[in-house]
């Protein structure tokens, strides 16, 4: 892949590897060196797309690993300068990514929600995780590095029952590059859509597909405790908010776990 068409500036600057270790560090380089292989300034290198169909040691959030087989699944980053977004509200660049990618998976498949704060589900299993990687200057976001793993082609998960693939639900195979232009396409009509200050649509779709959004099911503290609970929405600083028992109490992530 040279470049993305139908956008405007995301994956104009594409730079497809073989192999990588991890597409954010590879993207976070660019952003340290400030200038781009091709002379382009740290300036402009908004929408430029790191991709790799062989990530050899992918990240998630809070350390944990991203393990993906071979030339099956996809790893992408896209470089981002939302200065519009003020720091308060940066939980919204979570919100139009996962959108986004479920905008993808909606399209081959049935049962794609958003499970709160960074992952993409089919049904009740794992398809793709999101790290997003913000850095802040004074009250502005300078830039944010979104990271996006997608299992597509991958049909067997050892010692992961709750992941899944496109491929899995759907015993289709599927071109990568057909999925990569796709999701460019997605995350620059979600980012234009945040750009443009559409927030009260963009919080009532991300509610819409929300995992368990109003549906009573069983979490766990950090303790060990269960708890039942109902997700009743996300605090405008991205806190899942679940009405408990014990009243409403909002989480930040690695506070609850979701017992599926």
């Amino acid at each position: 892949m040279k470049s993305i068409n139908n956008t405007l500036f995301i994956g104009k600057v594409f730079h497809y590897l073989n192999v990588a270790t991890s597409t954010n560090d590879i993207a976070q380089n660019l952003l340290s060196e400030g200038v781009y292989t091709d002379g382009t300034s740290r300036n402009s290198l908004e929408g430029v797309v790191v991709c790799t169909f062989n990530q050899t040691a992918g990240r998630g959030q809070y350390g944990n690993t991203w393990i993906s087989e071979p030339n099956s699944n996809i790893a992408l980053s896209i470089i981002l300068k939302p200065h519009f977004i003020p720091i308060q509200q940066q939980f919204y660049l979570n919100k139009i990514i996962a959108l986004a990618v479920s905008d993808v998976m909606g399209k081959n498949t049935e049962g794609v929600s958003i499970k709160w704060a960074n992952d993409i589900f089919i049904y009740d299993k794992k398809v793709s995780g999101i790290l997003i990687q913000n850095t802040l200057s004074r009250n502005i976001i300078d830039t944010s590095i979104i990271g996006v793993g997608i299992n597509v082609n991958q049909l067997r998960f050892e010692g992961l029952p709750h992941a899944t693939s496109l491929r899995c639900e759907t015993r289709k195979e599927f071109d990568l590059e057909h999925i990569v232009e796709n999701l460019c396409q997605a995350v620059e009509q979600r980012y234009l859509q945040l750009k443009s200050g559409k927030y009260a649509d963009l919080d009532a779709e991300y509610l819409s597909k929300l995992y368990r959004f109003g549906a009573d099911a069983l979490y766990q503290y950090p303790n060990g405790t269960y708890f039942q609970g109902k997700i009743v929405g996300i605090s405008d600083s991205g806190k899942l908010m679940i009405d408990s028992k014990v009243g409403l109490e909002y989480f930040n992530i690695k506070e609850v776990k979701f017992i599926i």
